[in-house]
C-alpha cells in the first residue's frame, strides 16, 4: 500500500482524524458520502457506530466489516496545517485547557 494509515480517531459526527505512515495527519468527513449509503454502508450513519472506527493492516475498519482504500482515504481527504498541530500539541495550549476547565467547573 502506498498511503498506509497507523491510527484513526473519531473526532465527531462523520469526521476522522487519520494518522498516515508517511507522517501526514489528515482530516475526512464521510457526512455527505453516507447521504446516499446502502447495504454495508447503513449502519456507519449511525454516529455511535461510526466511531467504532479502527486501524486494521493499513486501513481503517468498521465492526461490519467495511473498510476503505487507503489510497482513497489520503487523497479525499484534509490536511492539517503543521502549525496547528503544534500549536494543539504543546504545553502551554494544554495548561490553558486545563486552567479554563478548573475554572468552569468551581465556579
Amino acid at each position: 500500500m502506498l498511503h498506509e494509515i497507523k491510527k484513526v480517531e473519531h473526532i465527531g459526527g462523520y469526521k476522522l482524524k487519520l494518522y498516515f505512515r508517511n507522517g501526514k495527519i489528515k482530516i475526512f468527513d464521510m457526512e455527505d458520502r453516507l447521504r446516499t449509503a446502502k447495504n454495508m454502508f447503513l449502519p456507519l450513519k449511525d454516529v455511535d457506530f461510526f466511531s467504532k472506527v479502527k486501524c486494521e493492516d493499513g486501513t481503517i475498519v468498521w465492526p461490519n466489516g467495511v473498510d476503505l482504500c487507503p489510497e482513497m482515504l489520503f487523497k479525499c481527504s484534509k490536511d492539517i496545517p503543521k502549525e496547528r498541530r503544534k500549536r494543539s500539541s504543546s504545553p502551554a495550549s494544554k495548561r490553558k485547557s486545563k486552567n479554563r476547565s478548573k475554572k468552569l467547573f468551581f465556579k
